[in-house]
């Protein structure tokens, strides 16, 4: 958890940075070596066929996971409705840098649901700061929901259930959400996604989410070395290690459920796709334990990431700590585009 965030030394090799291909522009040469690859698979022609088994199996074939890593993005970018969000992307942020809305007038609110110690560890970006202030800068107000930085799914779930039930000051909600933020909202939507209440929630920006939990939970909870320094490190904390064991992968776990996406609701489910080398100190364990199950983004399988039913918006060359920004205009167009397509009247 302490780790820094800058990326690995690894071994050197010059590279240009210079090629557009891929819905990605400066791509470098290595990375389209490994595009080019993943073109060339016949097999599993969506994402939805790319399922845990199946990454982990070409993992294995492969013996490299940054040609798999490449499959699940150019799969993500060669789905229809994933390419022209990309592609309205593209054509918006340009208007953007010229004239920005104002949607003052709607009334509506990003409500912010935080990853874990997202108080106590501001820098790393789990409260979301950067995500609130572009909504600021569109006229939309902002808020986080004040979870339990450490509390589990299921506590935070009826949290966030309350928190929309009682928010009737405005037209419409947006949620945007990051790591276990993320597992909270897909809690709360099972829980209570049915409730009448609910339908005041348009939208959910969802940026690296545990949306199925982590198998690092289960590695180290099978270590007796590893379950004692995470225990320690939570006790002199302060911290609620319910909290992090309810991130669980395992089967009939709090996150085992297909996510039901409730009719009036668009999601926008951002996934890092790291490449090995791009990999940051702070994320690069946890990647690496992770590799024999698949790509990962450093704290979740890609697999995992998917939600079915969503708009998947794949972040190349990020691991789950997003340390390679996106551009200020394109975030901008995220929230324009959920807003345009969520709040039409």
């Amino acid at each position: 958890m302490d780790r820094k965030l800058e990326v690995s030394d690894q071994q050197s090799r010059l590279v240009k940075c210079d090629i557009k291909a891929y819905e990605f522009d400066g791509l470098c040469e290595d990375e389209k070596e490994y595009l080019d690859w993943a073109a060339k698979v016949k097999e599993f022609p969506n994402l939805k066929s790319l399922t845990r088994d199946v990454l982990a199996d070409l993992t294995k074939q492969t013996l490299d996971v940054d040609k798999t890593s490449a499959l699940f993005y150019l799969r993500t970018v060669q789905e229809k409705r994933n390419l022209q969000f990309i592609q309205f992307l593209k054509k918006k942020e340009v208007e953007l840098k010229k004239k920005l809305p104002n949607y003052s007038e709607k009334k509506i609110v990003l409500a912010m649901v935080p990853g874990m110690f997202y108080k106590d560890n501001p820098a790393v970006g789990a409260d979301g700061k950067k995500i609130r202030d572009i909504a600021l800068e569109l006229g939309i107000q902002e808020e986080i929901v004040a979870v339990d930085q450490t509390g589990t799914i299921q506590e935070n779930a009826k949290f966030i259930c309350e928190y929309v039930k009682n928010k009737t000051d405005v037209n419409g909600i947006i949620f945007a959400s990051v790591s276990k933020g993320s597992a909270d909202i897909k809690k709360a939507i099972q829980l209570c996604g049915k409730e009448s209440y609910f339908e005041k929630v348009k939208g959910w920006y969802n940026i690296g989410g545990l949306n199925k939990g982590t198998l690092l939970v289960d590695k180290i909870e099978s270590n007796w070395r590893y379950r004692w320094e995470a225990k320690s490190y939570f006790f002199f904390k302060g911290y609620n290690y319910e909290g992090f064991k309810s991130m669980n992968r395992d089967p009939g776990g709090p996150l085992d459920f297909e996510l039901e996406i409730p009719k009036q609701m668009l999601i926008i489910n951002v996934i890092a796709v790291p490449q090995f080398r791009q990999v940051t100190k702070r994320a690069y364990p946890f990647y690496e334990a992770m590799i024999p199950n698949g790509p990962n983004d450093g704290m979740t399988l890609l697999a995992d990431a998917y939600i079915d039913g969503a708009i998947t918006y794949p972040s190349w060359r990020n691991d789950h700590y997003f340390q390679w920004p996106i551009l200020h205009a394109r975030m901008q167009a995220f929230f324009v585009y959920i807003v345009e397509n969520q709040f039409k009247k």
